[in-house]
């Protein structure tokens, strides 16, 4: 994904118009995958399964909330990693 994002941030400076929707689209993807990899499971829940391999993949991560037992949770990496796709999808749109 970092691949694509560099990608779409130098298509961005080299061709301002098309890069700008180059752009746009890798991050409208990225925040789409994440979506269905993280919060569609903390909305709506998530299998046993699911829950206990993210849970032992990120136990030794910063937690800002406490883990779930019928939801995924995600770390403080992702929420901050999240509000910054979403940063970047508005500034897209402002520049």
């Amino acid at each position: 994904m970092l691949c694509l994002y560099s990608a779409g941030v130098i298509s961005f400076y080299c061709f301002p118009a098309v890069g700008k929707w180059i752009l746009f689209g890798v991050l409208l993807f990225w925040f789409v995958v994440q979506f269905f990899c993280h919060w569609y499971f903390t909305i709506f829940g998530a299998s046993e399964r699911k829950l206990k391999g993210y849970n032992s993949c990120f136990e030794g991560t910063v937690k800002v909330f406490p883990v779930s037992e019928t939801r995924l949770i995600p770390d403080l990496y992702h929420i901050v990693l999240h509000l910054m796709i979403l940063t970047n999808i508005v500034a897209c749109f402002i520049k």
